[in-house]
């Protein structure tokens, strides 16, 4: 019944969602990415303001960035945070609004099984009264994550919006353009970002460890990395590279990535068809994947190898998708940890 009702309320505001969908796609097409403003950012962004609405994960700086993001309007962020507002009122609680997410996760949920994955590191990481407490935090790619600015409602959040612990220093690192429009919309919103150093570097020009150094970066403090949703646009020496440093850095030191199947990226078996579909899909957005890991079974003994190659011990690990059984997951998440 509640599923009837949510596509009854769809179904009559379907001219609004059609008109906001236009509206994205023609922002993205003409004032984004000519702009080389990262497109790809938009769709765990916008689910995160979806599920906020739908009042299964709290992200209220997500909600008021919206509006002001480049691709986006108030008009088009109200429509698309009408589909959670529609899900809370009628009680429904599909797979796209549902949070933390089902485990193994589907399709539908995995981008709820991924925000669960790094909130749980990033809460564990900042939690002044928890055992891996770290002094820098280092978003990579931050794209529109709004974590540091107040995601959660616990005690770790302040009453400005920030994370309240002083002796945490937070860094943002992306590439100019995406870095700038999100300082722009930041300011519109009315966010604080004082706390916040945020770093603009060109990857193929300067390495993230040099841009956020000359920025008062410190190797000598346990530094977490959270590296969401990135290390598929990069090639394989620049992830090893990133690993590979992420692993000199103090003890207590750890990164959190997801990664997508090798099997996938490269549409073999058993993802043929959808690695096909899945790099029409990231064309929209002008980007392709290039990086992926192996994920035949045993999936975690491939991660475990790559991070152990390259200095670091796995500490997590979560399969995108199912694993179990000899089946085959699509992606998944990790967390290493510096040795020493």
């Amino acid at each position: 019944m509640r599923l009837l009702i949510f596509v009854l309320m769809m179904l009559v505001f379907a001219p609004f969602f059609v008109l906001a969908m236009i509206g994205y796609i023609f922002k993205l097409w003409v004032f984004n990415i000519p702009k080389g403003i990262s497109g790809t950012a938009y769709e765990p962004f916008m689910a995160r303001m979806i599920m906020h609405e739908a009042g299964t994960r709290p992200d209220e700086s997500a909600v008021r960035l919206a509006p002001h993001l480049p691709a986006l309007s108030p008009f088009i962020a109200w429509v698309f945070g009408g589909m959670g507002v529609a899900a809370r009122w009628c009680g429904y609680r599909g797979a796209i609004f549902d949070f933390p997410g089902t485990r193994p996760s589907t399709m539908y949920s995995v981008v709820a099984h991924r925000t669960d994955f790094f909130d749980r590191m990033f809460a564990e990481a900042t939690d002044p009264g928890g055992e891996h407490l770290v002094r820098q935090v280092v978003v990579l790619g931050a794209g529109w994550d709004t974590r540091v600015y107040g995601s959660f409602e616990d005690d770790g959040v302040g009453d400005d919006g920030g994370v309240s612990d002083d002796n945490v220093r937070f860094f943002e690192v992306d590439m100019p353009p995406t870095s700038e429009a999100k300082r722009t919309a930041l300011a519109r919103a009315g966010i604080s970002s004082d706390h916040v150093t945020f770093v603009e570097t060109d990857f193929n020009q300067k390495s993230w460890f040099q841009a956020v150094t000359e920025q008062g970066f410190d190797p000598a403090l346990p530094t977490f990395i959270l590296w969401e949703g990135v290390n598929m646009y990069l090639d394989d020496e620049a992830v090893e590279a990133t690993l590979r440093q992420v692993a000199h850095l103090a003890p207590g030191s750890r990164i959190a990535f997801d990664f997508m199947s090798r099997e996938l990226v490269r549409a073999e078996p058993p993802f043929v068809w959808l690695g096909r579909g899945a790099k029409f899909g990231i064309k929209f957005y002008g980007e392709r994947w290039l990086f992926g890991i192996s994920t035949l079974a045993p999936a975690r003994d491939h991660v475990d190898r790559l991070v152990t190659s390259q200095g670091l011990e796995l500490a997590k690990f979560e399969p995108m998708g199912d694993d179990r059984d000899g089946k085959v997951p699509w992606g998944g998440f990790a967390l290493a940890v510096c040795r020493g």
